[in-house]
């Protein structure tokens, strides 16, 4: 037989490459789609901040974890650490004020993990029974709504009494007098301070215990004397 005839098992055809462009056009389309995924799923603090102003109208309280928990994480440590820094600032300046004044004996001062307290003794804001504010505690009060209206807080204010029943034709028991003395605190701050210094309303809120939430035992003068106080609780800010 003529060479030219015969078959040739190495003979590959010519085209047995080909597959290696398919194969290409595939490791191509993944690499998109890949790339594609990952665009999608990353989201940078600029347009988190603008999904977040979009969404904030519309009460959407989960969105910075739901579209980017590590960018959720940081705005929340952000949002915590002013919030500490601020009660911290708040409770020097008061602490300030109060010892400045040689009211440490009146005025108590706690910085919690919550908020701020301040437990004020009775007779330094009120005479026995009575719920007008003294004219020496008002200063001390002016100087504390300063410092407030530049944080802009939330704030409870509480009224306390002993657990003897109040005798006079005013109040008719200790649940009325402990809430009028805080609603005397609330009006100054919100209603009577000259109109540049008054505090937003709105911020407040007031609560009158009468006897039923003593910090001490009312069997002695000494016990009944702690419990007869107004709390102003200066609230922390909460991360959302």
């Amino acid at each position: 037989m003529d060479d030219k005839f015969k078959f040739n098992d190495d003979d590959d055809g010519g085209g047995g490459n080909e597959w290696l462009a398919t194969y290409g056009d595939l490791v191509t389309l993944l690499l998109c789609f890949f790339i594609l995924l990952y665009s999608m799923s990353s989201v940078d603090s600029h347009k988190f901040k603008a999904i977040k102003a979009s969404l904030s109208d519309i009460g959407v309280a989960e969105q910075k974890e739901s579209l980017n928990p590590s960018v959720g994480d940081s705005i929340s440590k952000i949002d915590t650490a002013q919030a500490t820094k601020d009660m911290n600032n708040i409770y020097k300046q008061v602490k300030k004020v109060v010892d400045e004044k040689g009211l440490k004996s009146q005025v108590t001062i706690s910085n919690r993990d919550d908020g701020i307290l301040l437990q004020f003794q009775d007779e330094f804001l009120f005479d026995i029974g009575k719920a007008v504010l003294k004219d020496n505690s008002r200063s001390l009060l002016r100087q504390i709504a300063s410092i407030l209206r530049e944080y802009n807080k939330q704030v409870k204010i509480e009224g306390h009494t002993d657990n003897i029943p109040i005798k006079n034709s005013e109040y008719k028991s200790n649940w009325e007098l402990s809430t009028a003395r805080a609603i005397s605190v609330v009006r100054l701050f919100t209603d009577e301070l000259p109109e540049g210094e008054r505090l937003d309303a709105k911020k407040f809120e007031v609560s009158g215990y009468g006897e039923h939430h003593p910090v001490a035992l009312n069997d002695s003068e000494e016990g009944r004397h702690k419990n007869r106080r107004i709390e102003i609780f200066i609230k922390k800010d909460r991360s959302k």
